[in-house]
């Protein structure tokens, strides 16, 4: 059974104000965090990073696995949808966003197993510990059920052929999801859950960055 990763790096930074992909974190560029990650999960086959085109040519990472680069699109999902088009066999495939640097192999090989054991897709999350409401207008509309909710990160992996099945449709029909299980969900496949952690995070603002310092240098 063939594994294949996806790692997501080509993002512009328009929100961050700079290319945070590339950012060095304890010495190392912030996607390195990721691949090394993959590196030592030795049921991954094959490592996709997706990249900004302008920076194809100039990022050749180190991996003992075999890596390809493929250029990403406008937006996260056209990221995804080129690495799945350049795969050309795989029976799971797992995407991981490489602005979470502190995922564990754990979190990527369960979410592998999960498929394996009949699965269409698995994401990586934990439940939701603060009250969320619903703010409308600077109004509080509605408290949600914080035991119904849960908090979403990557790795997600899923089942290849109805992953690119989900994003064929999509394309086809102009929806745009804020993740792939949101593609798989729409598409009526059925999608389980995997233990994530607060670590785990997703570096967005240079908050977040100063956290990520502190961890990595506490690891």
């Amino acid at each position: 059974m063939k594994v294949v990763a996806v790692l997501l790096a080509a993002g512009e930074g328009k929100r961050f104000g700079e290319k945070k992909q590339f950012i060095k974190l304890k010495g190392e560029p912030l996607f390195q965090f990721s691949l090394n990650t993959l590196n030592r999960i030795d049921i991954i086959d094959e490592i996709i990073l997706v990249l900004p085109e302008g920076d194809l040519e100039r990022i050749n990472p180190p991996s003992f696995t075999p890596l390809k680069k493929v250029p990403g699109g406008k937006e996260r999902q056209n990221s995804v949808y080129n690495a799945l088009q350049s795969i050309q066999h795989a029976d799971i495939v797992v995407i991981h966003d490489s602005a979470r640097p502190f995922a564990t192999e754990d979190m990527f090989i369960q979410s592998i197993e999960n498929v394996k054991k009949g699965w269409d897709g698995s994401i990586t999350g934990y439940k939701a510990k603060d009250t969320v409401k619903i703010i409308q207008d600077n109004t509080v509309k509605e408290t949600l059920d914080r035991n119904r909710l849960f908090i979403v990160q990557t790795p997600q992996a899923f089942d290849f052929k109805k992953l690119k099945d989900a994003h064929e449709r999509a394309k086809m029909e102009g929806f745009v999801g804020t993740d792939d299980a949101s593609l798989m969900e729409r598409a009526g496949y059925k999608i389980t859950t995997n233990q994530g952690s607060v670590l785990n995070f997703k570096i967005t603002t240079k908050e977040d960055l100063i956290l990520a310092n502190c961890l990595a240098g506490r690891r």
